[in-house]
């Protein structure tokens, strides 16, 4: 997925440190940014970063260790469904949280949502395609219920989901949730400790996006060509 030509606010970068985002073309609108990057397309295993806008520096927040698809990285540009890729890209986060428990954690500012036997996340070839649906029907796509573990606390990355442009079997549900047994089929996963510190650092007032990318340069898929 590529980024508009819309021109990002000034960084002023007030202390001298030249910070992740700071090196990056575009940071969206966003003021809050979580960047998952892995050495190169095909890698498993990478960091997540969250970094917030204050007083005119890009400041890291946190810094965890991250699994990606059971086939590693993969340019969003030519991801399909299905693959077990994580793609590269940047993307508004859809403005909500969810999870299995009634509440979130205490401290999460995030609209929240609890996962019932009635959640799905639909992969249907019409309007509701890439998003959360609430029905008593089975819907082709994730039931949600069905992954306790993962999904205990979860978000959308926005890949390929609204507020971005969505394109019929680029795939969907591309989340950041909690570690399962192992690699995901195409998710940004963290433990359950750091993904609880993310969702109360996360604000929705600061517009959060999020990236996926690796560190190697001269690349499209490089986190600094976003």
């Amino acid at each position: 997925m590529t980024v508009g030509a819309r021109p990002d606010a000034p960084i002023w970068d007030r202390d001298g440190v030249t910070t992740l985002p700071e090196r990056m073309v575009s940071r969206l609108d966003a003021r809050q940014l979580i960047v998952a990057t892995g050495r190169s397309l095909g890698s498993r295993d990478g960091t997540l970063r969250l970094f917030g806008y204050r007083d005119g520096d890009w400041i890291r927040m946190i810094t965890v260790p991250a699994r990606f698809g059971t086939r590693g990285l993969i340019d969003g540009l030519l991801r399909h469904a299905g693959s077990r890729t994580t793609p590269t890209g940047i993307w508004r986060l859809p403005g909500f949280v969810f999870g299995t428990h009634a509440k979130p954690p205490a401290g999460v500012r995030m609209a929240y949502r609890h996962i019932t036997r009635r959640s799905w996340w639909s992969s249907e070839p019409n309007a509701t395609y890439n998003t959360w649906v609430e029905t008593a029907r089975a819907v082709y796509g994730e039931h949600l219920a069905d992954y306790p573990g993962p999904y205990e606390f979860a978000f959308s990355s926005g890949y390929n989901a609204r507020p971005n442009p969505r394109v019929y079997g680029r795939g969907a549900g591309i989340f950041v949730h909690v570690f399962g047994r192992a690699y995901t089929a195409g998710c940004v996963s963290v433990s359950r400790s750091d993904m609880i510190r993310l969702l109360r650092s996360l604000d929705p007032a600061k517009r959060p996006a999020c990236a996926v990318g690796t560190t190697r340069d001269g690349t499209r898929s490089c986190i600094f060509a976003y």
